[in-house]
């Protein structure tokens, strides 16, 4: 059952990037990063009721900031 969660994650965090148009311009490394975000996603909230916590907010919240995160430093980087 984990690997079908991890692999939802992995989809909406791909789908969201897709939605906000992120591409570094090398998709490996997209999905690479896209899939160690939905591991730690699963972690984070491997104890969450989503019964009385909104999925599709937080993993919304949880992705856009981490492609902030990427794009400050991509610019601080060059």
């Amino acid at each position: 059952m984990y690997n079908l969660k991890l692999l939802q994650t992995v989809a909406d965090i791909s789908y969201i990037a897709g939605y906000n148009k992120h591409y570094s311009g090398n998709s490996r490394l997209d999905i690479s990063e896209y899939i160690i975000w939905a591991r730690e996603f699963e972690q984070i909230h491997q104890k969450t009721d989503w019964d009385n916590v909104d999925y599709m907010l937080t993993i919304e919240l949880f992705a856009n900031q981490k492609i902030k995160l990427v794009i400050k430093e991509n610019i601080d980087f060059n």
